[in-house]
């Protein structure tokens, strides 16, 4: 079985493919990097697939890796996050000039998907605040207020939600519409500032994989 780590041959070797994966993320961690896609003879493997013990155990002619440092990932996170919020944003917007007009349930449906992207968000910074590329020391010293921008949006979909579930379209629409936007424009821009942070991390160290 060959053992590809971004495009390079190692001399690691392994008779399944959860033991190629386990003699390649020695290798990486010492580099100060981690494995981030994997490619089975061909085929790209997901978290589900790597769970799998009847798939860890199989052998392969070939297994590529592809790495990245954590402060790059934690980087393209958040830069990707940043996009999402202001999207999610444009649909809140759309969702009260929909509920303005009496289409309810079209606002409603526009409302869920913009909370559906507002949760994939969350759920993307919390993992990666968890790689612990930057400390909340470092951050605080450059000014990027995580709390704040994490509390305002808590607080805002609380809000949000409290509307739905007493049916106050009205209020609804004016939460989306006048109140939303600025915490999501906090949210954003401090999504920016992460991201700003882990490029400040990489270009401060060396962030290459050499074969072994």
């Amino acid at each position: 079985m060959r053992i590809y780590l971004d495009d390079l041959e190692t001399s690691l070797r392994a008779t399944s493919v959860g033991g190629a994966l386990q003699s390649a993320a020695s290798v990486v961690e010492q580099a100060g990097r981690m494995i981030v896609e994997v490619s089975v003879d061909g085929v790209a493997w997901n978290e589900e697939d790597l769970a799998t013990a009847s798939y860890a155990e199989r052998s392969a002619g070939e297994i590529r890796l592809v790495t990245a440092h954590p402060a790059e990932l934690l980087r393209d996170t958040c830069m990707h996050a940043a996009d999402a919020v202001l999207n999610a944003d444009d649909m809140q917007r759309n969702a009260a000039t929909l509920l303005q007009s009496n289409r309810t349930k079209e606002g409603l449906d526009a409302l869920l998907q913009s909370l559906a992207v507002w949760g994939s968000v969350q759920t993307a910074v919390s993992r990666g605040l968890a790689l612990g590329v930057l400390s909340r020391e470092s951050l605080a010293a450059q000014s990027v207020d995580i709390e704040g921008a994490i509390q305002a949006l808590d607080r805002q979909l609380r809000t949000v939600r409290d509307a739905m579930s007493n049916g106050d379209q009205t209020a609804l629409a004016d939460t989306l519409l006048y109140e939303f936007p600025q915490v999501a424009k906090q949210f954003a821009t401090m999504l920016v500032s992460l991201a700003n942070e882990c490029a400040r991390v990489l270009t401060s160290g060396a962030n290459t994989t050499r074969a072994v």
